[in-house]
């Protein structure tokens, strides 16, 4: 848990992924004094490398965090309103939209059971990953998913075209 300095007053104790994201939004500069238990003295937010590497990284376009303050009580916040939580998934394209296991079901059923499997596997991980708000384990898996896909159907049609010509030649020959 961090403390942070603003306004000339401590704040805090916020965990460490609320002052990145403080950082990102530019509502805690960089030159803000921050502090944790073990440490002997305030520091600037550059001074921490796992603080500073927040400054530079750049947030979804698509998602802006609604403006309320994560300070306030509870009772305090407008009805119907939810202070962002560190674990929410950036908004923008979902990670399985494209149908991404009915690929590898067709890939390992048409073309190349071996490498389909292993497609199903990692497409079966994407929403069990997203339940627990692992959004980029999710996308990890999406991307791997699809690429064993295309793989096994890249082999499926290898081995098609190799199967055509090898009987087109044997045609040939016995005629």
């Amino acid at each position: 848990m961090w403390y942070y300095s603003q306004n000339n007053q401590q704040l805090g104790p916020v965990p460490e992924e609320q002052i990145k994201s403080m950082l990102r939004a530019a509502s805690l500069s960089s030159s803000s004094l921050v502090w944790k238990e073990g440490m002997t003295d305030w520091k600037p937010v550059t001074e921490i490398p796992e603080l500073a590497i927040a400054i530079n990284a750049s947030t979804p376009s698509a998602y802006t965090p609604p403006a309320s303050n994560p300070y306030a009580s509870p009772m305090s916040q407008p009805a119907g309103t939810v202070a962002p939580q560190a674990s929410q998934a950036p908004m923008g394209a979902p990670v399985n939209g494209g149908g991404i296991l009915a690929f590898a079901i067709v890939t390992t059923v048409l073309c190349c059971p071996p490498f389909g499997i292993v497609a199903i596997v990692f497409a079966a991980q994407i929403n069990s990953k997203l339940a627990m708000g692992d959004y980029l384990g999710a996308a990890e898996s999406a991307r791997k998913s699809k690429m064993w896909s295309w793989i096994g159907l890249g082999c499926g049609l290898v081995v098609t075209i190799l199967y055509i010509l090898m009987v087109a030649s044997v045609g040939l020959a016995g005629a």
